[in-house]
């Protein structure tokens, strides 16, 4: 068993050889569709990272009417903790919102003049309000805007986080959308280049393939230094990634770790953690690729 299996796997490096160029194409297509899926990978880690650092930005302030109280504020707060959508509601009194007006206008002098002239606080109490996930806030909102509610709040101010969200979400679909497709591509043309390339080891080959079915070789032995073939192109492309991605990785992770700063995220991190279930997928999708291609080559030109 040993003894064919040692003949298979030289067989196989023998036309690895004797049509290198086609070999070198093939790994060359195959490590470019695996390249796309990694890039996927680190690019929807990023975007997932963004939507996080977003989502731990993103807050609903209510803005209450200077003539509401304290006492239908709390019940609004009250109303609004009941919530499970809820994560937490902050109370800002209207003191506090005009001290703050003060600080974040300390360099407009007009503004600040114009505010002594004024026997009363013109401000009202507010509420800031954090939600557990980002497609709680619409469920919020409901809440908030209901009518018995409209002549205490006068203003809130989710609608530009939520187009933020909505163009990171349609950035990332397209992105995806885009990159899906490259890999399509370079799978379709693996699939044929690996085709015509047992084909053409195969035909370079037609005058042993016949000698050794008059001598009673199986049909198992006659093609599975096609497929073998195959496989050397699969292990090859995927180390030939790994040496590639993990220098970027280490390249990019620092920038990446300083943009996220505050958020445990490490690009390189992951795909430490992750590496026998990313690459080990990667690899066997494309063996079962290689295999699948060799099959029809050695099917469609071999009659065994």
């Amino acid at each position: 068993m040993f003894h064919s299996l040692g003949r298979i796997i030289k067989f196989a490096c023998q036309d690895f050889k004797r049509n290198i160029w086609l070999s070198v194409i093939t790994i060359t297509i195959l490590a470019m569709a695996l390249f796309s899926v990694n890039f996927l990978i680190v690019f929807r880690l990023i975007a997932d990272n963004v939507v996080t650092a977003v989502h731990e930005k993103i807050d609903v302030s209510i803005y209450f009417t200077p003539e509401a109280t304290a006492g239908e504020v709390n019940n609004v707060k009250s109303s609004l903790n009941k919530l499970v959508e809820v994560k937490k509601v902050s109370y800002v009194s209207p003191e506090d919102a005009l001290e703050k007006f003060k600080i974040e206008h300390a360099n407009d002098p007009d503004i600040l003049e114009s505010l002594e002239q004024l026997d009363t606080n013109p401000l009202g109490a507010s509420l800031i309000i954090k939600a557990k996930q980002l497609d709680d806030y619409p469920k919020i909102l409901e809440e908030v805007d209901k009518p018995e509610y409209q002549n205490l709040i006068q203003d809130k101010n989710f609608d530009d986080h939520r187009a933020i969200i909505s163009r990171i979400d349609n950035i990332t679909k397209k992105v995806e959308t885009v990159g899906l497709i490259i890999i399509a591509i370079f799978i379709l043309i693996a699939v044929v280049i690996v085709f015509n390339t047992i084909k053409i080891a195969i035909y370079t080959h037609r005058g042993e393939v016949e000698i050794k079915r008059l001598v009673g070789a199986t049909n198992w032995f006659i093609s599975s230094p096609f497929i073998v073939e195959g496989i050397f192109y699969s292990l090859i492309a995927c180390a030939l990634v790994i040496a590639i991605i993990y220098p970027l990785l280490i390249i990019i992770d620092p920038y990446l770790i300083k943009f996220f700063e505050g958020l445990d995220f490490s690009v390189l991190s992951y795909f430490n953690q992750h590496f026998f279930a990313i690459f080990g997928l990667q690899l066997l999708a494309v063996i079962i690729l290689n295999v699948i291609s060799s099959s029809l080559a050695i099917n469609k030109y071999v009659r065994v």
